[in-house]
């Protein structure tokens, strides 16, 4: 899905001594994707997902030391369209 290469990117990481973290990010905003039903193991992973899982790793690298902040509803829409229906 995302790689470590793309999240630093994204978030605008030049050196690797957040490499461990940047990848457990990772990680956890695709967990957290999978856990409220988006197919995170679809290929190709629609952009919006990518987008979402980025976000998401964002979010966390960037409020790593602050427990009160919450992501925004932007994730939600954009993975919307990509979560599964359950009855």
């Amino acid at each position: 899905m995302v790689d470590l290469a793309a999240a630093k990117e994204f978030c605008r990481v030049d050196t690797s001594d957040d490499d461990a973290s940047i990848t457990s990010m990772i990680a956890a905003a695709t967990d957290h994707l999978a856990s409220i039903g988006v197919d995170t193991d679809a290929d190709p992973i629609p952009p919006a997902v990518e987008l979402a899982v980025l976000m998401l790793t964002a979010f966390f690298y960037d409020h790593r030391d602050d427990t009160d902040a919450t992501p925004q509803g932007v994730v939600d829409r954009l993975i919307r369209p990509y979560r599964e229906v359950h009855l």
